[in-house]
């Protein structure tokens, strides 16, 4: 029994294709990383005490005590570090589902294969 081109050129014209709009789709999704520079904790430590006395200094507030300035503003850097995570973890999303697309196209194509070639498999293993 052996392979009809037709079939075989059909399947790798399909796999091509599947590539080419894979590619497409990837390079519509920002997918690059961020670049963010890791400052030192010393200097990290001086911005967030310049923030916190920017904040305790404004007229017309109440003066609330450091601390609970100093953890609002962790809050707000938690969330907006939040907001990044949501952003990758969807990125990633989008990468497993077309990856898992890929394989399963793959693995299809193996099977098809395969069944078209059992009985010279069966032959090879019979020796």
């Amino acid at each position: 029994m052996t392979l009809n081109p037709d079939w075989y050129n059909l399947a790798v014209r399909f796999i091509r294709h599947q590539q080419e709009l894979q590619g497409r789709i990837m390079q519509s999704h920002d997918i690059r990383m961020p670049v963010t520079p890791v400052t030192p904790l010393a200097e990290r430590r001086a911005s967030y005490q310049a923030e916190l006395n920017k904040c305790a200094k404004t007229t017309g507030e109440v003066e609330m005590e450091p601390r609970v300035v100093e953890l609002e503003t962790h809050l707000e850097y938690i969330r907006r570090d939040m907001e990044e995570v949501r952003g990758d973890v969807r990125s990633i999303k989008h990468r497993l589902a077309y990856s898992a697309g890929g394989t399963a196209v793959v693995l299809g194509l193996l099977g098809w294969i395969a069944n078209s070639r059992f009985d010279q498999l069966v032959a090879l293993l019979a020796r």
